[in-house]
């Protein structure tokens, strides 16, 4: 069977060109967590395993206990549209947060139906122990017709009851269940099998989402949603038209930010404050609810004609020599040292 690990930014900085010579097929990465966490090693491990060429993946750990669309947006804006030789992006379910079985299942479903909808790729499932025990082993065949990566530390791995087989098996985490040592790697590193060959692995980097979902295009007044969800940071820059109209719209409301039809840091700060004011997620997202409460009411235009109001949560910085604004706010970012679900 083929062989590859995972990592994260605790296995700090590895090789990765040793990594490939040491009969490692392919690799995933830890993207981000909750709904802002973004694992500091990500972007380096992404774009080094690609110049490795190894069949790459990403991975988001989910968290029951924050809104599933707004984590979605976010997984999808860290690791950006995929290509040739890019797993499917993976879910990484094993917390609960402290909610009932059929809580997390719906939050999971909400998560990977706008995963999808954005990557325009089907989702994988990360679980295991915490599946069969925790959520007391539910057999669901939403669930079932997706890839399983299947984490069991023993020679006996069981497959929880939604799937039939797995996909990919998490066996060691370099300390348990015969690991090897990995090249390039210092210290252990999880490893895992994919049940299928070289020529399989590929087929499955470019497996289309099960349920064709595309986004249309709004057309309509400029203060309908447009269908884009706008996000910093973000490779490509998210904008165009849209994002100008809400920055125009912000401005109205008092918000100081450049209305230069960009959406960076200052415009993100600027939706951060918005949100926290309107007692919405503050995540720094423009998505529709975050669009639909800028523009309530717009045809009031309760600025229009006058000077923008200082708004004492306001201040300034400097980005490349241009003076922008921003509204603080705070995000909480949440993390946890490793994971959780390993029986």
């Amino acid at each position: 069977m083929l062989r590859g690990i995972d990592v994260s930014h605790y296995q700090k900085d590895v090789n990765w060109l040793e990594i490939a010579r040491d009969d490692i097929q392919f690799a995933f990465a830890k993207a981000t967590e909750g709904l802002s966490y973004v694992d500091p090693s990500f972007q380096r491990n992404w774009t080094q395993m690609r110049e490795a060429e190894l069949a790459r993946g990403a991975y988001h750990l989910g968290r029951p206990g924050s809104d599933p669309e707004t984590q979605a947006e976010h997984f999808a804006a860290v690791v950006g549209g995929l290509s040739f030789l890019d797993l499917p992006p993976v879910l990484d379910l094993e917390v609960s947060d402290g909610h009932p079985t059929a809580a997390v299942l719906d939050w999971a479903r909400a998560f990977i139906n706008r995963a999808e909808s954005l990557f325009q790729r089907e989702l994988m499932i990360y679980t295991g122990g915490f599946w069969r025990l925790t959520l007391g082993n539910p057999k669901d065949s939403f669930f079932g017709i997706r890839p399983l990566w299947l984490a069991a530390y023993n020679q006996n791995p069981v497959v929880p009851a939604s799937w039939t087989r797995w996909t990919f098996w998490q066996y060691t985490d370099g300390t348990q269940n015969v690991p090897s040592k990995v090249a390039g790697v210092n210290g252990p590193v999880d490893q895992s099998r994919f049940a299928g060959t070289l020529e399989e692995l590929r087929a499955l980097c470019s497996a289309p989402k099960p349920i064709p979902d595309p986004i249309v295009p709004s057309q309509g007044p400029p203060d309908r949603w447009p269908g884009i969800h706008f996000v910093w940071p973000r490779s490509p820059v998210v904008a165009g038209d849209a994002v100008r109209r809400w920055q125009t719209q912000m401005r109205r409301l008092g918000y100081q930010l450049d209305s230069d039809g960009t959406y960076g840091p200052g415009s993100k700060s600027a939706c951060s404050a918005f949100q926290k004011e309107r007692g919405l997620v503050v995540d720094g997202i423009v998505g529709r609810k975050t669009w639909e409460a800028c523009f309530a009411n717009s045809d009031s235009e309760p600025y229009a004609g006058q000077q923008v109001p200082d708004r004492p949560e306001m201040h300034s910085f400097s980005i490349r020599g241009r003076n922008r604004h921003y509204g603080q706010a705070r995000v909480t970012q949440i993390f946890s040292p490793s994971r959780a679900d390993r029986t």
